[in-house]
This record gives C-alpha cells, structure tokens and sequence, in this order.
C-alpha cells in the first residue's frame, strides 16, 4: 500500500497501479486472504441486490470461487434463514471446483448481511444457528455510544463468527469499532456521509484510511464501493483491503458464475501485473499513480465498436 501524496481523496478511477518487473503469471497466483479466523481461497465477497435474482446463484458463485456469497437481508428473519439453509444443502463438488469455500462439515461457507435494528441479535443468532460463517452489519445511521453498546454486545454474543461492520468512511471510527472487538470494518461511504454519492467519492483513499487502522491491529478491512472493473478490485486489495465487495458490479449480470469467473481473472492478472504473488505482496508492493480524465479514457477500449460486453467491464459516465 503506497501513499499517492495528494491531500484530496482519489477514487479508483483516478489511479493506475504501476507495472513491475514480473515472472508470476496468472495461475502461479495465491488468492488466499482472511476475515478474522475465518480463512477464504478468494477476496472477493458479495450478495445479490436484486430482488428478483436466485439469491443462491450468487452465493454459490462467489462460494466456488472460495470467496465470501452473503445472503443479504429480508424482513422476516425466517426468510433469510431459509436462504441461509438453502445454500447449505447444496452439493458441492470439490472435483470441479477445489478452492470452493466450505465449513468445517464439508457444506458451503456463506456469510449474511444485518442491520443494527432493534431484533438483530436475535436475526444473528438464528442465522448463526443456520450455519453463517459471517455476519456483515450494517449501521442505519452515525455511530454513537448507543450503537457501540449494541455492536459490542453481538460480538460477545455470536463469538464464533467472523463480525464485519459499517459502512464507514471515517478512520476515527473504524478505530472505535476493532477495539469494540469487530473483526473487520467496511470501508466506504457511510450512511449520512457529506460527500456526494457519485462517482468522484474518494473510495480508493477511503480504503486506505481504514487499512492505516486496521494493520497494526491485525484486523481486516472490507473495501465497499466504486467497483466498475475487475482492475479496480487490484486497486482495493493494493490500497489494503483484505476483501472486496463484488455485489454493485455483478447487479445486473444474469449469470453469476460467469462474472466471477470474469473478475477472478481480471484479478490474477492483475496481480501478475503488478508482479504480486500474494495478496500481501501486493498491499506490500504496489504503487499508484494519479491519472486525469483524460488518462482514465486512454487507459480503456476508445474509438472502437464493442460488440459483446465483458462482464468484467461496465462502461461509466463521468461528469
């Protein structure tokens, strides 16, 4: 993770990571990363936000990449927990997918989204009962004393499974949450946030905010956010991410497996790029440079006709 030596924040876009020297080519890469104690094959991480998607498509789709498929949240806790449910009675066929994510059983490992409402312990322990491995909270408003009570309250109630929280921008915050005992915060754009939700939010610098936190604790940091191509998750994991959150871009794809595939790909070759066989070599030795506008467009497909588009590829507008 490099300093970009620019006082305002940068999002991905206004960034490219600098080519190395490289002899690690795409299957030579180890994608393996962590979430407190619990090990995944794959950084990525992600829950359909469309409500008429098969929910357990995309699950299983990050879950065989051996990432993290989150069930996202439903009003009645009955109904997530039998999304929970369903994924767990899937087979899995570790012949044809041998990095896929399961628990100590040999079913999948998934994780769900909650938010910090008045019945969410009761939600994360019916879901912890389910067989969740994670639980990623969501804040439904600022962080403030109430809520800390809250949030250190479920940790000591659900010990057993990785606890991610945010969304949070604010590093200050993010402190406050690892020494609550979280696992991991999600670095974003919070829910009141004061910066314009579109895209110039800086979240690259965010990334970056939270991880100057997270590292010397040991914790993680869950990049939210600004993911259009599969170069940006390269960016977010470099920044200091340990996981990065696929759910914005895959919203619109009708085939799941297909995107994942389509962003795993992007992110090997990414790391090769970047001559990082790691994870960690990769937070350890990347470096960006600030690019304008106009770098941005050079730096993609221009003045030529897309036939089929990539699913690790959404064009963008840009004021």
């Amino acid at each position: 993770m490099t300093d970009t030596n620019v006082q305002h924040g940068l999002g991905y876009d206004e960034t490219l990571l600098v080519p190395a020297a490289s002899n690690v080519l795409p299957h030579m890469v180890d994608l393996k990363t962590s979430l407190g104690d619990l090990a995944l094959n794959n950084p990525l991480a992600g829950a359909t936000l469309n409500p008429d998607a098969n929910a357990t498509d995309l699950v299983l789709a990050i879950a065989q990449s051996g990432g993290l498929g989150l069930v996202a949240a439903s009003e009645k806790i009955a109904d997530q927990v039998a999304a929970v449910e369903a994924v767990k009675q899937s087979a899995v066929d570790l012949d044809k997918n041998p990095q896929t994510l399961t628990d100590a059983a040999g079913r999948y490992a998934l994780g769900a989204e909650i938010w910090l409402t008045a019945d969410v312990k009761e939600r994360a322990l019916a879901l912890v009962d389910a067989g969740v491995a994670a639980l990623f909270l969501y804040l439904n408003g600022d962080f403030n004393d109430e809520a800390a009570a809250q949030i250190k309250d479920l940790k000591a109630a659900v010990p057993t499974v990785a606890l991610a929280v945010g969304t949070v921008e604010d590093p200050a915050v993010a402190e406050k949450l690892y020494d609550l005992g979280v696992d991991a915060v999600i670095a974003g754009r919070s829910i009141n946030s004061k910066q314009a939700d579109d895209i110039h939010f800086p979240f690259l610098t965010t990334v970056m905010g939270v991880a100057a936190v997270a590292t010397p604790l040991q914790k993680a940091v869950v990049a939210q956010g600004g993911i259009h191509y599969s170069g940006d998750v390269v960016k977010a994991l470099a920044a200091g991410a340990d996981l990065v959150m696929v759910s914005d871009y895959l919203v619109k794809e009708e085939v799941p497996a297909d995107a994942v595939f389509q962003i795993d790909g992007g992110l090997r070759a990414g790391m090769g790029y970047t001559g990082s066989h790691t994870v960690l070599d990769l937070k350890e030795k990347a470096q960006f440079v600030q690019i304008t506008d106009n770098g941005l467009k050079e730096s993609h497909p221009h003045d030529v006709e897309i036939t089929k588009k990539a699913p690790n590829y959404v064009e963008q507008e840009r004021d």
